[in-house]
């Protein structure tokens, strides 16, 4: 039997220290210990699973960082940190999302709802932190996915069209695709750390 082909999306996605920081936290400090509470426990490969997807995630974003292009602002001496197309296993986003959405449902669920694999008591505690910083966590995850799975707008259309016409060469911005990318990096910080843009993007 044929392998069944890999369905992949191809996205706009910007990586940066920001968003590195968020998956580290999400991978060291909620699914790592999820995936090692409950083992090879039947019912839940889901936790197990998405550990793996997210690493692969990770990986794949790495590569698209190191492998380029380099984009560059229209004077051609900031270069727009991380701005690569990335080609994304949709396997792996749509677990992840399931994942995400099994999570919620887990943190919203009645104190007394019948717990008996404890997977909602290791949820809530995520290895002995308190529930909040639970919540916040699972926030994380989310607010990775949003910056890794991006919707498309008139701005990411601009800037993916600017780069795939590079041909894999770096591409110099011209200033109205450049007003794209500061308004995508507005987008963009506000669903990493609802707040004000930072100055890095702007340089």
């Amino acid at each position: 039997m044929e392998q069944q082909e890999q369905r992949t999306s191809v996205r706009l996605v910007v990586v940066d220290p920001d968003l590195e920081a968020q998956c580290d936290r999400v991978e060291e400090h909620l699914l790592t210990p999820l995936a090692a509470s409950v083992g090879g426990a039947s019912g839940h490969a889901l936790f197990t699973d998405g550990l793996v997807a997210f690493r692969r995630v990770r990986e794949t974003l790495a590569d698209a960082v190191a492998q380029g292009p380099k984009v560059w602002s229209p004077n051609g001496r900031w270069e727009h940190e991380g701005l690569r197309i990335v080609e994304l296993p949709t396997d792996d986003t749509d677990l992840l999302y399931a994942l995400l959405r099994e999570l919620s449902g887990l943190l919203v669920a009645p104190p007394d709802l019948p717990d008996p694999s404890g997977v909602v008591a290791t949820v809530r505690t995520t290895v002995l932190t308190p529930e909040k910083t639970a919540v916040g966590l699972v926030g994380a995850l989310a607010r990775v996915l949003s910056l890794v799975d991006l919707t498309p707008d008139a701005d990411t259309a601009a800037l993916f069209a600017a780069i795939e016409a590079g041909g894999g060469e770096d591409v110099r911005l011209s200033y109205g695709q450049d007003e794209a990318w500061q308004r995508l990096a507005h987008r963009l910080t506000m669903l990493l750390t609802e707040s004000a843009p930072l100055h890095r993007f702007l340089y």
